[in-house]
């Protein structure tokens, strides 16, 4: 049955495009030979009364979603199964349902992102015991406390999917050294984009529909280690090494340059215990 969901609350430009990778998941599980299975995206799509149809010809926002989306999951599915008390905290959840992809029964996970988006969430992909929604910003400072309080011996993996390069450096480096500080030790997972990757994305095949640009310029991955001391890079994954067939002509040519090719990328860094010295115990 079509759900009317108000969307005219959601007037924030980033949380907009929470619907561009609700499609993308859609469409690709719906392909014979999808990369990613998520069954929970299709029943939402047929069941808001939502206009998809300016998104239907972005075929290079599907498949770089989904190998981010993909990614993520097995990254996600790891944690869980190689630590005792994982805690999944997926910044800028928007409409995503990870928990349910990935499976299994262990692991507790915070699904986190503006109020308006929540409500929508909420209706959608209700809270249970093992997803909690939070109506909290990436930049409230209250959050990252909260969580480590109810979880105190915890490993956290922190999910920020298509979140951080809406924002700028200067935006993002205070939030992440309070999140980093706080939630220790464990991994976090991102999606960036370099100077010349911002520059493109008046471009970018479903972002130019909507308000939102790429601000966040991170030109060397170990720039954020910089910024937090407990930070270590544990792995950069390229997209356009991903699935080379799926990409488009004009895309495989214009990867062909270096700095094309480097300029949107998924990075894994490691939160390393603080110290108490750091702590200044």
């Amino acid at each position: 049955m079509m759900q009317s969901i108000q969307t005219e609350s959601i007037n924030d430009a980033v949380a907009d495009t929470l619907f561009i990778p609700l499609y993308m998941r859609a469409r690709e599980t719906r392909m014979e030979n999808g990369i990613i299975n998520d069954p929970d995206a299709c029943r939402i799509v047929d069941s808001v009364d939502y206009d998809f149809s300016e998104y239907d010809r972005a075929c290079r926002s599907q498949i770089g979603t989904c190998i981010r989306v993909r990614f993520f999951d097995n990254v996600t599915r790891n944690f869980i199964e190689t630590h005792d008390k994982p805690v999944i905290i997926n910044i800028g959840c928007g409409l995503d349902s990870r928990a349910n992809r990935v499976g299994g029964d262990k692991g507790l996970f915070y699904n986190l992102d503006l109020p308006e988006v929540m409500e929508v969430r909420d209706k959608l992909l209700p809270a249970d015991e093992r997803n909690i929604s939070l109506h909290e910003s990436l930049f409230d400072a209250g959050w990252p406390k909260k969580i480590k309080s109810e979880n105190p011996d915890a490993q956290f993996l922190l999910l920020a999917e298509g979140v951080l390069l809406y924002f700028t450096e200067d935006e993002i480096r205070p939030a992440l050294q309070q999140i980093v500080r706080e939630l220790s030790p464990g991994e976090i997972l991102f999606d960036a984009s370099t100077s010349i990757g911002c520059k493109m994305s008046s471009k970018h095949d479903t972002v130019k529909y909507s308000n939102a640009k790429f601000l966040l310029e991170l030109d060397d991955d170990r720039l954020p280690e910089r910024w937090v001391p407990n930070l270590r890079l544990k792995e950069t994954r390229y997209f356009m090494n991903e699935e080379p067939h799926r990409w488009d002509f004009m895309s495989r040519l214009m990867s062909k340059v270096p700095f094309i090719f480097k300029a949107f990328r998924m990075l894994r860094y490691e939160i390393q215990p603080i110290s108490a010295q750091s702590n200044g115990e």
